[in-house]
């Protein structure tokens, strides 16, 4: 099934950047259209689609009137192409705005919806009686609360309790929401009306019905590993040592955290958004902490009313935890939203991303909830995808899960098993890093490891332990540049490759995960969570092994603020951080990656070993783990940045001499060059003073670039006014005595 159409990228707009964009449109992705039904005699239109539902699925009633409901309508930005081709320039090395950031609100001002269409939209919405409430920092989005008898009157569309063939229950809409026409084409979703796709925590805990595999090395053979980071407990280490799991020490020994942390790069300075579902007991992490001597400090963020209270099932805790154990001097943010559930759908899934987003609070966000990718329908899919841009053009790093089904990640979500190949949402999101899976059979370092595969359990039914590192070909987004572009020797570009599954017949699909790190519960990370008496007397109480790619993405996402947080990157985050690893990747790949080389993710066997793991990238482990002291260095390689002064103010016919400064090190030769300098000035290209004498009265918009000898190109633009020389004007002098100069 074809989700979507190929979409080009367009003219970036301003002028600094706009011959970039031209570069970059042939590297577009492809993306989701809303579908827009209606009869040309009528007023309103229908917008997006209806979710897909299992075969078996009946309807087992209505929803209460009286339910109360959240539902967001999300926006289109502001010329689409731009927004895309900006978000990839930004974070590509070599590109001229490279790590040029926007503010949220240079966002929205840039990109947001404008203010006609913000009072249009809400208008409309509230002709049909419906209540628009805030409208989001970005300008993309407007929520709406109310009961589920005046959305239905609001949308034109009724509720339906179903009942899916596996027991789950979900609320789907009957038909997609009704807008007015004069709106709706300024409107990407109407999100909140299904609980159909919603997002599932991708942790596993150790197989119940699949022993670990005979001979399998496992924590109890190796001794704690100092690192120069955090230190496990006694407590820790014996519960680790009998369950096969591993100690934070342990795993930062393996992918070779030991270096950044004795430079003293622990996430010091860096914040880290943790996005969750659910909710978590603090005494949990003030356990886990006290194990290991941290304090990193923890603020908790409620979203639509937040998650509840209690302990949750585990997986706001161990994202917490594995983020404090890489990154101790971190800053968390723990963002909470209330989860579509079987009672009532809801926009709490969006809402949490965009509140993150706009917040803009934190460098990396860390994500450990995913769907199946075809239950998300295009326009859902879109929506959260200008959310991932908005991300990349701020500058923040989304590290999300690649799924823990095997290359079937639809397999089991629609309550009936499901062998078809497919990926997750968001892992397959062109901007995000999606995370897969290993199994760490020894830590080395180097470890040695091979695909995450438990087939023991094909089913995926709820509560049946098993999993397998998800990843596959995309079924909505086109191949991006920095897939597309990457060195051949790397093989992103393979036999198992396509085009044909989203559409890009001159082309192939994204293709997931990017990088990859221990998710095998069986060689799995020990937590500490005391939920059990909410969550079923077969999971263990305190000290206990988790594993599952929710696991893995918040070990890559304290990776990346540790480097954030490191000399090599001179203050500059990394933000997206796909263009770069891709390009570290094609540079000098033994050097940063540990090639898993063994394995397959075809959780059901039913395949034909979809996708084997080989040489270099594969669909299984994407560019494989990380060497993390020596990654930092190759992600932090082109942080040259070109200082921005602000706006400067000459007088016309006096002497200018302004030195441009940078953050390059020390010893780099450097190229300057500039455009749009008032007339009469001039830029050294040696050592980028500008001087001269300004000879016409105006405002300029000045672009100075800087370039290195390995061609890592930097640039900063302001504004220079120059304004007219200095008269003297009604001169007088009184008390001058004699013998002194008039």
């Amino acid at each position: 099934m074809r989700w979507g159409k190929l979409t080009t990228l367009g003219n970036m707009g301003p002028r600094s950047v706009g011959a970039l964009a031209a570069l970059l449109a042939a590297s577009a992705f492809a993306g989701p259209a809303s579908v827009a039904t209606g009869s040309t005699l009528s007023h309103t239109v229908r917008i997006g689609e209806l979710q897909r539902l299992s075969s078996g699925a009946r309807v087992i009633g209505a929803m209460a009137a009286s339910t109360p409901m959240h539902v967001t309508i999300a926006l289109k930005p502001r010329d689409p192409s731009a927004l895309a081709a900006y978000a990839q320039a930004v974070s590509t090395p070599g590109s001229s705005v490279y790590r040029n950031y926007l503010t949220p609100s240079e966002f929205a001002q840039r990109f947001g919806a404008s203010a006609a269409e913000l009072a249009t939209v809400a208008g409309s919405l509230r002709a049909h009686g419906l209540a628009p409430g805030a409208i989001s920092a970005n300008h993309l989005s407007i929520r709406i609360a109310g009961s589920a008898a005046e959305i239905e009157r609001g949308f034109s569309l009724t509720f339906r309790r179903m009942v899916l063939a596996g027991g789950r229950q979900a609320v789907e809409a009957s038909s997609a929401p009704a807008l007015d026409r004069q709106i709706a084409g300024d409107v990407q979703a109407v999100i909140g009306l299904s609980s159909l796709a919603a997002p599932r925590p991708l942790s596993v805990r150790p197989g119940l019905l699949r022993p670990a595999a005979s001979g399998r090395v496992t924590a109890s053979t190796h001794p704690r590993v100092a690192t120069g980071g955090p230190q496990p407990c006694q407590a820790a280490s014996s519960a680790g040592a009998s369950q096969g799991g591993f100690t934070a020490d342990q795993i930062a020994s393996a992918y070779r955290f030991s270096g950044l942390f004795g430079a003293g790069a622990q996430g010091q300075g860096k914040t880290i958004a943790v996005y969750e579902l659910e909710s978590n007991d603090p005494a949990d992490i003030a356990a886990y902490q006290a194990c290991y001597g941290t304090a990193a400090p923890i603020s908790y963020i409620p979203v639509d009313g937040g998650a509840g209270s209690g302990p949750g099932v585990g997986e706001a805790a161990l994202d917490i935890e594995q983020v404090i154990g890489l990154a101790p001097k971190a800053n968390l943010l723990v963002y909470q939203a209330p989860n579509a559930n079987t009672d009532s759908p809801g926009s709490g899934p969006y809402d949490l991303y965009s509140r993150i987003v706009s917040d803009d609070r934190a460098q990396v966000v860390s994500v450990s909830w995913g769907s199946c990718e075809q239950q998300q329908g295009e326009s859902n899919a879109q929506a959260e995808a200008t959310l991932f841009q908005e991300a990349a053009a701020q500058g923040q790093s989304m590290v999300v899960v690649a799924g823990d089904s095997g290359s079937e990640d639809c397999n089991g979500a629609g309550g009936v098993p499901d062998p078809s190949l497919a990926v997750d949402d968001p892992g397959s999101q062109p901007f995000a890093t999606a995370v897969g899976g290993t199994t760490l059979n020894s830590l080395g370092p180097a470890p040695a490891e091979i695909v995450w595969n438990n087939a023991g359990n094909a089913s995926g039914l709820l509560g049946v332990q098993g999993g397998a590192t998800g990843g596959g070909v995309s079924q909505i987004w086109a191949m991006p540049s920095y897939q597309s572009g990457a060195a051949s020797s790397l093989h992103v570009i393979q036999a198992d490759s396509s085009g044909s599954s989203c559409g890009n017949s001159g082309g192939f699909c994204r293709e997931v995960p990017d990088v990859s790190a221990d998710a095998d519960p069986g060689t799995g990370y020990m937590i500490y969570w005391n939920g059990s008496n909410t969550a079923g007397a077969l999971q263990p109480s305190g000290w206990q092994a988790i594993g599952g790619t929710s696991a893995a993405a918040p070990l890559w996402a304290a990776l990346l603020a540790d480097v954030d947080s490191s000399s090599e990157c001179r203050g500059s985050s990394i933000g997206f951080a796909n263009p770069a690893l891709y390009h570290a990747a094609s540079r000098a790949y033994a050097s940063y990656f540990n090639d898993v080389t063994s394995g397959n993710n075809d959780f059901t066997g039913t395949n034909g070993g979809l996708y084997p793991a080989g040489t270099g990238y594969d669909m299984a482990t994407g560019l494989g783990t990380p060497n993390a002291t020596a990654l930092a260095s190759g992600l932090c390689a082109d942080a040259l940045q070109v200082d921005n002064p602000g706006t400067q103010v000459s007088s016309a016919g006096q002497q200018v001499s302004f030195q441009v400064r940078t953050n390059a090190p020390t010893g780099t030769r450097l190229s300057f060059a500039a455009s749009g300098l008032p007339s009469g000035l001039s830029i050294n290209r040696s050592t980028g003073r500008i001087s001269g004498k300004p000879n016409r009265i105006g405002s300029s918009s000045v672009l100075v670039s800087a370039t290195d000898r390995g061609l890592s190109l930097r640039a900063a633009s302001w504004t220079w006014k120059v304004q007219g020389a200095p008269t003297v004007s009604r001169v007088s002098l009184s008390g001058v005595g004699s013998g002194h100069p008039a």
